[in-house]
């Protein structure tokens, strides 16, 4: 029998493990509780006024620190804000979506144009109304993603380097390039010397 005290959080470690959950098994009861927590502070954030720059509070309520170093425009949607990691001086312009249950780390001088999707959540091909698996995504330092584009369960992006707009990243970007297309192929290269970190 499911015990709701001993096993509260499993699911988020199987969901580091890259799962597979179940949706019929109890501990689903956890992540609800985040998906309907993070749901509604983005909701009142997202019903302010976006010149009164108090829906912040709700932002920081949501990821759990202070935003004093990063910028998040609304509309602004999160299904759950625990699984996501914020660096400094991040920008994230408005309606972006993250599907956070694999874990999404945003790392420092990150810019997020508008109507990005970061997913880190999949339906198994055979039993998609029951399992789904988890993977995370990690963008790196200075990484600039551009308007609509879809960045897909298991990527890294490294650092400097720019996802054209519209893109669907499928696989790992190295460092410093220009990817686009679906799927994303590399563009160009850039030059690390010009990269330098300048936010």
């Amino acid at each position: 029998m499911y015990s709701h005290t001993k096993h509260r959080g499993i699911i988020f470690q199987i969901m580091d493990n890259g799962g597979p959950t179940d949706d019929r098994e109890a501990y689903i009861e956890d992540a609800a509780a985040e998906i309907n927590r993070s749901k509604s502070l983005c909701h009142k954030a997202n019903m302010m006024d976006p010149t009164d720059l108090s829906y912040r509070t709700y932002l920081e309520e949501l990821f759990q620190r202070k935003l004093d170093d990063v910028t998040i425009l609304t509309p602004f949607y999160c299904d759950m804000g625990i699984r996501v990691s914020l660096g400094h001086k991040v920008f994230i312009n408005d309606n972006v979506y993250f599907i956070a249950g694999g874990g999404i780390e945003i790392q420092d001088g990150v810019l997020i144009a508008p109507r990005v999707c970061i997913a880190t959540v999949n339906h198994d091909v055979n039993y998609r109304h029951r399992f789904f698996t988890y993977h995370k995504v990690t963008i790196g330092k200075n990484v600039w993603i551009c308007t609509n584009a879809t960045i897909c369960p298991g990527v890294t992006i490294g650092e400097n380097s720019v996802v054209a707009a519209g893109a669907v990243v499928t696989k790992d970007v190295p460092e410093n390039v220009i990817v686009g297309g679906n799927p994303a192929r590399i563009i160009r290269h850039l030059d690390p010397e010009e990269q330098k970190e300048r936010f």
